[in-house]
């Protein structure tokens, strides 16, 4: 099967939702797309906490991606900053803080993508190449457990 266009599939679902980042629902919402005969289905798993994603949900047999919307906190970090230690605060705590809401998709080889919403930018962002952090993390986690068929 050819790969899925991670890129579309994100940008897609981010568009269902009109309106800043600070109106969207901030809770971890997961769904999964399969392939069903020659159409796509979404199944909803709704909201999710980390540690069911990165332990214990397992998606579907023919899965081609899962998709989790999010809503948080973003703050600018350092060039130097490696992502280790307490060199940086919380987004929550920064004093240049914003809110922000993130549709991240991950299919393929592992492969991730996230269109990022910054309140008072009115242009969404799409992240392609090595994403960190939390939620790409407990995605790959998750993502790992899939069970390959021919449709995926």
């Amino acid at each position: 099967m050819e790969p899925v266009n991670l890129s579309s599939l994100a940008e897609l679902c981010d568009a269902i939702f009109r309106g800043d980042p600070a109106d969207r629902q901030a809770d971890p919402y997961l769904f999964a797309v399969i392939k069903k005969g020659d159409s796509f289905e979404l199944i909803e798993y709704g909201v999710v906490s980390k540690s069911e994603l990165s332990d214990d949900v397992k998606p579907p047999e023919g899965c081609l991606a899962l998709v989790l919307q999010c809503g948080g906190w973003i703050a600018p970090v350092a060039e130097s900053f490696d992502g280790s230690g307490p060199e940086h605060p919380r987004p929550s705590v920064h004093p240049q803080r914003k809110r922000m809401f993130c549709t991240t998709a991950i299919g393929n080889d592992s492969e991730i993508v996230t269109v990022l919403r910054v309140a008072g930018d009115p242009s969404p962002q799409t992240i392609t190449g090595e994403c960190i952090g939390v939620v790409p993390q407990a995605l790959r986690s998750c993502w790992s457990r899939r069970i390959l068929s021919d449709a995926a």
